[in-house]
């Protein structure tokens, strides 16, 4: 038989390298305005460059084209499907016509933000212990600066790609993935430099909050929020146990003061949740607000909002607004953890101005004068109830009043919205006992209904001066708000359930005006922007939040087990033209005969060949005579999706992308294609794997 023979065709790629991407130019990438610390701080009314559109993070767009009088003919005009469909409460950030969001699984979308075309993919490959990351398989967004997207990854990388082609330019360590730590959320981008959280509270890593240089990633500096044995605070941790002080996670959005210099960041619960069991204390500065100075990295105050915790009170964004109190104009800050409370500080100086309520719970009665929460005994474990078996009836659900649903703020209104949840659980204190999937948190519970409650999730507007409720909204169904809330210039304000309902509201009663079914809970935040005068409206759904797998069984929501979709909205054209498509460039492509895969990913893909798919499989129907017979004209793209549609046979699509790329290496091993050297590797991606060639002929018997 002659030996292998590369034969080329013309399908559309370009080389980018290791962790390369399929590019699809187009107009909009040529036509690049850098987005520069001018525009992110004051963007555009079209703008949506950021994961909350500004550094005040209050979710308000001015655009009024979708307004109360016309909302109701929102149509949806275009979607995408995405493979992630678990704990994904992605949000796009659109600039210069481009829409970009990713995947937990590792993978980085460009899309026309138009028509939904597809420009480039990028995609990383984790290693295979990536589950030791709290970060693995959650992705909430990237950020971009100049033509640069920073992307965070649960393997505690900092990653910068080519806005514009998907081209990695870089690539920083930032920590250990083993430790628990990795990133899930997107940075802040400020002055040129890139403020990064973390996740890992649950996983016992030590929180901290960091700052790298925007152009090389060097970090330039790290506030850890877990003092050392002699740091200030210190004194508010046990350090005689077995789990040395941990947790903190500064793993939610970060805020800005562009005039005070200043970056607010939320932590979370001390690991071991429940401080009781490692003897009382405050546990600074977990569960707090930490306001550091964006040089230095200094800490200029902090506020605890919930000292020596018990039940996982993590705290969420810090919503920077200006509101007139007892007759003077404040810097003001607004902070809602999972508590049923809302605080308000002066962004100066940390100085607590009051609290109001916002959803029910039955572990805070009241805050004193400098702030601090008075605590309803009855909710207090002890030390003697630890493995007792006495069970606490705890308001809220550890998944919180809200979640990573974020509130917003309209500057037209005054009013502060947030879809709120009403919810308990029964708990027991027990020894903490680290585990691989939920982490050390030292309790157990499940959720039950408030009482006197019949229903679980409400969007409210709240005026934050006088914390009164100014209208509530309740879906017939009662079921939890999933979706961050979206006020804009057209006297709208939208959200979203775990029954799949997308809904938009008038911004001063609460009256409903629109609402469309998607194919799962609206899981992420909606977003507005605006291309060629145009609005669009586009949200995120299908990604399974946390509350409607716990709290939607509450109320019977049907959780549906579908993969995330983009959905984009916008008004019906008054004279429709076709959108034209792309023009794609004409590249390249690779053939299999190159040494595309190592003999390390041949091996890896026999073995989960041989536990997983032997059974009912053979490797006849992928490779020899057969792989050219039925795959010749075909890409190894098509060859990954077939597999990955069929295989294992009890659960199909339940191997991990790079599972199904060694799977399709040990086929083209087993028809006689050879490996390349150790860095070879074929792509965990049907859409990068659609460049690779199979030969013809070239198949070795």
């Amino acid at each position: 038989m002659p030996g292998i023979v590369g034969i080329h065709r013309t399908l559309t790629f370009i080389v980018l390298g290791l962790l390369t991407t399929i590019v699809h130019s187009q107009d909009r990438s040529e036509d690049w305005v850098s987005v520069s610390n001018e525009r992110l701080h004051a963007p555009e009314a079209g703008d949506w460059m950021s994961y909350r559109r500004t550094y005040d993070v209050t979710g308000f767009s001015p655009l009024d084209e979708i307004n109360r009088r016309n909302v109701d003919d929102l149509r949806s005009v275009w979607t995408y499907s995405m493979s992630d469909g678990s704990r994904w409460l992605a949000t796009p950030i659109v600039a210069n016509g481009l829409m970009y969001i990713g995947e937990g699984t590792g993978r980085i979308l460009a899309l026309d933000a138009v028509n939904g075309e597809l420009v480039w993919s990028h995609t990383r490959t984790f290693p295979d212990d990536i589950a030791l990351s709290e970060a693995n398989r959650r992705f909430r967004g990237v950020s971009i600066y100049g033509d640069t997207i920073y992307w965070g990854t649960s393997d505690s990388y900092l990653v910068a790609l080519d806005a514009r082609t998907g081209e990695q330019r870089w690539q920083s360590k930032t920590a250990d993935y083993r430790d628990g730590e990795g990133h899930a959320h997107p940075p802040l981008i400020a002055n040129g430099k890139i403020f990064l959280g973390m996740s890992g509270g649950d996983f016992a890593a030590r929180g901290s909050l960091k700052a790298l240089d925007a152009q090389t990633g060097e970090i330039l500096w790290t506030f850890y929020t877990i003092p050392g044995p002699d740091d200030p605070g210190a004194e508010t941790w046990n350090w005689n146990t077995e789990y040395p002080p941990a947790g903190a996670a500064t793993w939610n959005t970060i805020s800005f003061d562009p005039e005070l210099n200043l970056v607010y960041a939320p932590t979370g619960q001390p690991a071991p949740w429940t401080t009781t069991p490692e003897g009382h204390g405050d546990a600074l500065y977990a569960n707090s607000v930490i306001a550091i100075d964006a040089d230095s990295g200094e800490l200029r105050w902090h506020y605890q909002l919930v000292p020596e915790d018990n039940w996982d009170r993590a705290t969420y964004e810090s919503m920077l607004v200006d509101l007139e109190i007892d007759g003077r104009m404040r810097k003001a800050l607004i902070q809602h953890g999972k508590i049923g409370w809302a605080v308000v500080l002066d962004r100066e100086s940390g100085e607590f101005l009051h609290a109001f309520r916002t959803a029910y719970d039955n572990t805070i009665t009241g805050w004193t004068e400098e702030g601090r929460p008075i605590y309803n005994p009855d909710t207090v474990p002890q030390p003697e109830d630890v493995d007792s078996g006495k069970v606490f009836q705890v308001c809220p659900h550890p998944h919180g009043a809200r979640n990573l649903n974020a509130p917003s703020f309209s500057s037209e209104t005054g009013l502060y919205y947030l879809g709120v949840n009403n919810s308990c659980m029964n708990a027991i204190v027990v020894t903490p006992i680290r585990h691989s999937r939920f982490g050390l948190t030292g309790t157990t519970y499940t959720p039950s209904l408030a009482p006197g409650y019949d229903f679980v999730g409400e969007f409210v507007a709240f005026d934050p001066v006088t914390g009164t409720r100014e209208w509530v909204w309740k879906p017939q169904s009662g079921a939890p708000m999933t979706a961050s809330a979206l006020s804009t210039g057209g006297g709208i304000v939208f959200g979203g359930t775990a029954d799949r309902q997308f809904f938009a509201l008038n911004d001063k009663n609460g009256q409903l005006l629109w609402q469309t079914r998607l194919n799962g809970d609206i899981s992420g935040a909606p977003i507005s922007y605006e291309i060629e005068g145009k609005q669009y409206v586009a949200i995120t759904a299908g990604g399974l939040a946390a509350q409607t797998g716990t709290l939607g069984r509450l109320v019977d929501v049907d959780v549906t087990q579908g993969a995330g979709v983009i959905w984009v909205f916008a008004l019906p054209e008054r004279n429709p033209t076709q959108v034209p498509r792309p023009v794609r460039a004409e590249v390249m492509t690779v053939s299999v005969s190159e040494g595309v895969f190592s003999a390390a990913q041949v091996a890896r893909g026999a073995r989960v060949f041989a536990q997983h798919c032997s059974e009912c499989h053979a490797t006849e129907n992928y490779s020899g005579q057969s792989l050219q017979a039925k795959w010749g004209s075909f890409s190894l793209g098509d060859i990954y999706q077939d597999i990955s549609l069929s295989m294992p046979p009890v659960n199909p699509g339940g191997l991990s992308p790079e599972d199904y790329a060694s799977i399709v290496a040990y086929l083209l091993s087993e028809s006689g294609y050879l490996p390349g050297d150790v860095t070879a590797t074929l792509p965990g991606d049907r859409f990068q794997l659609q460049r690779y060639v199979i030969d013809i002929p070239g198949l070795i018997y």
